[in-house]
């Protein structure tokens, strides 16, 4: 009474919610994509994403939640060097360095600088964040199985173990995420070799916020080794191994 205006607007789209809770509430049990519940609900795949569905919900009271959804995301590229478990698992940042992985394995080696990998995950920067939900819902079952060990290997530099750090956090319910620390041992050695006087600098207007978990897995002189490279403004990128390395 008070909203005779918006109302008259919503009112189409609000007997078809009605129409839906009244007699498909049973189906709420089962998790849908954001398009499909929208379609659903209102026959149009993009009223919730791109229309006036949300709107409608906050006008209405009622959370996204309650409709049991989730978005989907670019589908989880992963190259399965075998489906054995238990077995290491190994997510990486950069698409150069899952290349250069897949194709020491695709040569007959098992392992990556001494540790057998069955399962390269490219994980495209941040990208990993909301596409690793894929893995967490529809991962082949070899994935999900116990046993399982999850690793992480990305660029040496604040953005990189920031999104390790938000991804080990979000998935610690399901699973244990851990840095691939060989891997990073191997930059700190090339990079010493190097000069860090010869590492880029990072670029202006990183979050610089990182917790502890990233260092937790490491030696004191390796957090130290590290820290004095990001505190010199310059990073190791993962591009600094090549396939000669792995």
């Amino acid at each position: 009474l008070r909203h005779l205006k918006e109302y008259q607007e919503d009112r189409k789209w609000l007997w078809l919610l009605n129409e839906y809770l009244k007699t498909n509430k049973e189906k709420l049990e089962i998790p849908m994509s954001m398009n499909e519940r929208s379609f659903a609900i209102w026959h149009r795949e993009k009223f919730l994403k791109e229309e006036q569905g949300k709107k409608l919900l906050k006008r209405c009271g009622l959370s996204m939640d309650m409709l049991n959804l989730y978005e989907t995301t670019e589908p989880l590229a992963y190259y399965v060097h075998t489906r054995t478990t238990p077995q290491n698992m190994l997510i990486l940042e950069n698409k150069d360095t899952f290349y250069s992985m897949r194709r020491v394995l695709l040569s007959g080696e098992k392992e990556i600088m001494g540790t057998q990998i069955g399962t390269l995950i490219y994980g495209a920067g941040k990208g990993i964040l909301r596409s690793f939900q894929d893995f967490a819902l529809c991962g082949e079952p070899y994935m999900r199985e116990d046993g399982n060990t999850l690793l992480y290997f990305g660029d040496l530099d604040y953005e990189g173990i920031l999104i390790y750090e938000k991804l080990a956090g979000l998935f610690e319910e399901y699973c244990e995420i851990r840095p691939f620390c060989k891997g990073y041992d191997a930059m700190l050695e090339k990079s010493s070799r190097l000069g860090h006087e010869q590492l880029p600098f990072t670029k202006e207007g990183q979050n610089q916020n990182i917790g502890t978990r990233f260092w937790s897995y490491f030696s004191r002189e390796q957090e130290i080794n590290m820290q004095k490279i990001l505190q010199e403004k310059r990073y190791i990128p993962q591009e600094i191994l090549s396939v000669e390395d792995f």
